[in-house]
């Protein structure tokens, strides 16, 4: 393309009048890196680049180690490409983060390999893909031809800039390679605005991008309108992403920051470029009420709980800074510094009016008994069948976890490792029961929690029923909320009540209750984060976890069987800490026949040291009494009414 015609584009798109290609550059080099300064975004994939010696070299000679797999295009990069047949691999390709990876590289050792590769590839990718049209097209395609407005805004918003921001002085960005990234960055935001998705954390995150684009690139004549545009839909559609209490209504551990993300992230880079005064002051203290939302659900250690599509490995400590610094939180900054600081939270224990997800917590030390306990809402976009799951970490380690995601089900359905990747989306990979098993159909619990100074009680109810996958997809809600299966209800009339104690600081009771027609039995399943485990008594029903420092015990009624890593005949005892990882993890289950009307009696306790014996463990139809060494507690379990301490 001739120098004079990319000029007059630019020109074109600029309010400021350039009359070179040259001088172009010379204003950003100057202007950008001032405007990115440490700007920084964690991906949010769920497929990424590696931060590990080496790395950058292995893209410099187009060896694209993404997750768990490598794809060698030394002969010619296919930006349509993917590792596994998991489009999600494609989408941490052409989202670019690996950009990012080179551009330290590149400001920390000035090879200026890594800056040519950058542009090399930035330029491969805006001369051989073009701008996809969705009109009339399956969700499968759009998602295949890279212009998704996900990977879109991932790329324009968050890795190019910063990228550039390091390299713009680099000789190997010319005059004339940086006017077709300009154009290519403004053809971007045309999109995102255009295209964007009207729903869930996808919306705001692409929204969010045209704003950060106009922050970043002033000149744009749409900056202006590109600026309003994203504020005024950020805070309209802010009801609809999250609770009144704060907690996205997607219902996920780890995607509420993703969703809260793109508020803060936007605010972050307006407010450092002088544009704060265009938000409401709402805006700021909305995003001070997520911060709290996220604040009480992290798990001792910062990361987040496995609920609907979250990883264990998922730690949060990077954005509570993020939020500490910017909202200026005490309660966070106390949490950060594991609790060594006066301004302790004003809770412990938190319950979310709206979302109806229990946190049971001793106190704010990396070393505090934690539960978390979801009697809420099916969820938005994320969803899996995990209502009335629970999560313990106690003493510094985890013990009793979800899943975890391990791939998502919104690519190829005859894939052959689909229906793996649909274990962890449905009952069987959660702390829930199953019955005659089913897992649960789609739909809401309900719940309630107290919380006092000696004890929390919380109770939740699932009534939807149970059934399994029928064949078949619903592409309008596959394209608008992800949901990749449908469900047929089996037992629809059957309903799990699950009661939840926490005898502060001890540890928890928990009584599950199964009832509804057509019962023949009942599984309660415990997945553990790791072994090994080992049984305390001959009748299989008191088991813990074999550690030096600290365990967890655990007693339950029914016939007992430990599951870790099985495939055949039915899939039980895996745990993915992150987004393509598979482990084996121990899965302990407590199976129950009956009819009508099954309960499971159930003890947690969290203990210092080797465990040698089982605790004694008492019940009846109005109490329980739990003693183990120094610890003796006893709870009072009236029919109709709040559990509470004797």
């Amino acid at each position: 393309m001739p120098e004079q015609t990319l000029l007059q584009q630019i020109n074109a798109i600029s309010e400021k009048s350039f009359p070179d290609l040259e001088a172009c550059l010379g204003h950003f080099r100057k202007a950008l890196p001032q405007r990115v300064g440490n700007y920084h975004q964690e991906e949010v994939g769920p497929i990424y680049h590696h931060d590990l010696p080496g790395e950058a070299e292995r893209f410099v000679k187009k060896e694209f180690h993404l997750g768990e797999a490598t794809l060698n295009m030394s002969g010619g990069i296919d930006w349509y490409a993917t590792a596994t047949g998991d489009l999600e691999w494609n989408g941490g390709l052409v989202r670019h983060g690996y950009f990012v990876l080179l551009a330290k590289e590149y400001e920390e050792t000035g090879r200026e390999i890594f800056a040519e590769t950058i542009v090399e590839h930035m330029l491969h990718y805006i001369e051989n893909v073009p701008v996809f049209d969705p009109a009339g097209k399956p969700y499968l395609a759009y998602k295949k031809s890279t212009w998704r407005p996900f990977e879109a805004a991932g790329r324009a918003a968050e890795n190019w800039p910063e990228a550039l921001a390091k390299i713009i002085e680099s000789p190997a960005m010319t005059p004339e390679a940086w006017a077709k990234i300009l154009l290519s960055v403004h053809e971007h935001g045309v999109f995102l605005q255009r295209e964007h998705w009207k729903t869930g954390n996808h919306a705001t995150l692409e929204v969010a991008a045209v704003g950060i684009i106009a922050c970043f690139f002033q000149e744009f004549r749409k900056r202006d309108a590109w600026l309003r545009y994203a504020v005024d839909f950020l805070d309209d559609m802010w009801p609809e992403l999250f609770a009144g209490d704060g907690y996205s209504r997607e219902m996920s551990g780890s995607y509420h920051w993703v969703a809260m993300r793109s508020y803060f992230s936007f605010y972050e880079v307006a407010c450092a470029n002088g544009f704060a005064d265009l938000f409401p002051p709402r805006y700021r203290e909305r995003l001070i009420l997520n911060s709290y939302a996220e604040l009480y659900q992290d798990k001792p250690d910062k990361s987040t709980p496995i609920s609907n599509d979250s990883s264990s490995s998922i730690n949060r400590r990077e954005q509570l800074e993020r939020m500490c610094q910017l909202l200026e939180i005490p309660e966070i900054g106390n949490f950060l510094s594991d609790g060594s600081k006066l301004s302790d939270p004003p809770v412990t224990s938190y319950f979310y009016p709206h979302s109806r997800v229990g946190i049971m917590r001793s106190d704010w030390t990396p070393k505090a008994n934690y539960l978390y306990f979801d009697m809420g809402p099916w969820g938005d976009n994320h969803m899996n069948q995990d209502q009335l799951s629970v999560e313990v970490s106690a003493k510094g380690r985890h013990f009793l976890i979800n899943g975890g995601k391990w791939r998502y089900t919104t690519s190829d359905p005859d894939a052959d490792w689909m229906p793996l990747a649909k274990y962890f989306k449905a009952t069987a990979s959660y702390n829930c029961v199953l019955v005659n098993g089913y897992g649960q159909v789609f739909g809401d619990a309900n719940g309630k929690m107290v919380v006092v100074d000696t004890h929390d009680y919380a109770e939740g109810v699932f009534s939807a029923g149970f059934g399994e996958e029928a064949p078949g997809r619903d592409e309008k809600l596959f394209r608008e909320r992800g949901l990749s299966t449908r469900m047929d209800k089996r037992l629809p009339d059957v309903t799990h009540r699950r009661q939840v104690f926490f005898a502060k600081p001890y540890g928890w009771v928990v009584r599950d209750t199964i009832e509804g027609p057509g019962i023949t039995h009942v599984d309660q399943l415990w997945h553990f984060f790791e072994g090994p485990l080992k049984a305390l008594n001959d009748e299989g029903s008191a088991w813990s976890t074999e550690f030096e420092d600290s365990n967890l015990v655990l007693l339950s009624d029914g016939q007992s069987a430990l599951h870790e890593g099985q495939k055949e005949p039915f899939i039980s005892g895996w745990h993915c800490p992150y987004y393509d990882q598979l482990r084996p993890a121990p899965e302990l289950r407590f199976t129950q026949k009956g009819e009508q009307r099954i309960t499971f009696h159930t003890l947690l306790l969290p203990v210092n040291g080797p465990v040698t014996s089982a605790p004694d463990f008492q019940y009846s139809n109005d109490h329980y009494t739990v003693r183990h060494r120094e610890t003796s507690f006893r709870i009072r379990t009236p029919s109709g009414r709040n559990w509470v301490l004797d």
